[in-house]
């Protein structure tokens, strides 16, 4: 207990607070401990542990002087953002009538709740958190996901789902033959928006790694299975976002002449092992389909054409309607629409959180119905002000050392969920969102001591 009490006190609390997100974020299922009337989304272990360090982070914060916290152009880019949500709240209650008040409240809080382990990051990686043991603690994640996803499949191990509101109740399910994925996570879009994450880092640290043994084993034992996740996810976007971001990486940590070939046999194990290249050939048909029936047919319903009354009346039918592709035909359908028609509704602050229920699959969309224009551009402001220093950073570098690629990883990984979000709320998903911005913690921290040890 003395010791407990001891590490509490010293700066190892952020250190060890950050790792225990990294693990207990992407690996604790989603079980529900209570519900919250009139909201689907429920409290959970997570949330605990997040409000916890935030008590810890409050408390030094305080302490060092928070007029220093003010400093800072992230930070009011931060504050900015949340007070726009905040705003746009309160229009959604009083002004357009389209949020439920406690409702669209929690939905604010949980905002402010996902970008909370930025700053329990950064404050890690100000009081000398190493980086290494950051990287380290996000392979072991990936290979724990790995051991859950092989006894999902061959032991039974349950699923623990929340993409639609009864799953989220904390029902176990069980994989089924030709069932996509999920592993620890939510589903398997989540999966596949972490491992986006995940690739370009582990890829730098690669690079970074001097010791062959190291590497061997970081290529065989961490990222060969996550590559093998990726493909069980089965996620068209996240591939290419897979892709485009260790692309990134590789241009940023001054290995571009590996881009090519990673990139042809990324694409050729994943027409090997995976249904990706049939999905990716299905959909293109699909929609070549639609543009020609659109453009040459006439879809009206069938045609009766007068004849002789000697003879039988000719029937002109409709040709079949060309097969949807389910999911993005719900977005272009359904969820995309709901999200233009709350934009038109206030364009400036769009109708509140909450306002266009709990998916959008498409965070751009997302934000432009729920916080409008003004909150979109303040969100803009926050993700530009999180990259301010990067660029300096890298051309800087005089060796690929684990700082410079974990940097370098980060903004592919950035780059991979940005192009993520186009098709998936990645910034509202909580396994997502939270290791997102813990991962910028660490990146911006690793940026702000080496300006200070210049």
């Amino acid at each position: 207990m003395q010791k407990l009490l001891e590490l509490f006190k010293s700066n190892q609390v952020f250190k060890y607070g950050v790792a225990a997100i990294l693990l207990v974020i992407p690996l604790y299922p989603k079980f529900p401990l209570f519900n919250i009337p009139g909201i689907s989304v429920a409290v959970r272990v997570e949330d605990f542990l997040i409000a916890a360090l935030a008590a810890f982070w409050l408390a030094y914060l305080i302490k060092d002087g928070i007029g220093e916290f003010f400093k800072s152009t992230l930070n009011k880019a931060l504050l900015l953002f949340f007070g726009v949500g905040l705003l746009s709240l309160l229009g959604g209650i009083f002004i357009t009538e389209t949020v439920i008040a406690h409702v669209g409240f929690l939905h604010w809080i949980r905002r402010i709740e996902y970008l909370i382990p930025f700053f329990i990051a950064l404050m890690a990686m100000r009081r000398g958190a190493n980086v290494k043991f950051f990287g380290e603690t996000l392979f072991i994640v990936s290979f724990v996901a790995f051991l859950y996803g092989i006894g999902q499949i061959y032991a039974g191990l349950p699923v623990i789902s929340t993409q639609n509101a009864e799953y989220a109740k904390g029902f176990s399910l069980h994989w089924t033959p030709g069932a996509r994925l999920h592993s620890t996570f939510a589903g398997h879009y989540d999966l596949a928006a972490f491992l986006v994450m995940f690739f370009p880092i582990a890829i730098a640290f690669w690079f970074a790694m001097r010791n062959w043994w190291y590497r061997v084993f970081l290529f065989f034992v961490i990222i060969s299975p996550a590559f093998w996740l990726l493909m069980r996810s089965e996620s068209r976007i996240s591939f290419i976002a897979y892709l485009v971001g260790v692309s990134v990486t590789l241009w940023l940590i001054r290995k571009k002449i590996f881009i090519l070939p990673f990139v042809v046999l990324s694409i050729v194990a994943m027409a090997t092992f995976s249904d990706l290249g049939a999905k990716y050939f299905n959909t293109v048909n699909i929609y070549k389909g639609r543009i020609i029936n659109n453009n040459l047919i006439n879809w009206s319903a069938p045609v009766v054409l007068a004849q002789e009354s000697t003879l039988a009346p000719v029937v002109v039918e409709s040709p079949p309607p060309v097969i949807e592709d389910r999911s993005t035909s719900i977005r272009i359908n359904a969820e995309w629409p709901r999200a233009i028609r709350s934009f038109s509704k206030n364009p400036v602050l769009g109708t509140g959180y909450s306002s266009i229920t709990l998916a959008t699959d498409n965070d751009y969309l997302r934000a432009l119905g729920e916080i409008g224009i003004v909150g979109s551009l303040a969100f803009l402001l926050v993700l530009v002000r999180l990259t301010d220093g990067f660029g300096r950073f890298l051309r800087k570098a005089q060796n690929l050392d684990i700082n410079t690629a974990f940097v370098g990883g980060f903004v592919g990984s950035f780059i991979g969920i940005l192009i993520n979000a186009m098709f998936i709320d990645v910034f509202e998903a909580s396994k997502v969102a939270i290791i997102f911005w813990t991962l910028a913690g660490i990146a911006v921290g690793l940026v702000a001591k080496s300006k200070v040890a210049k």
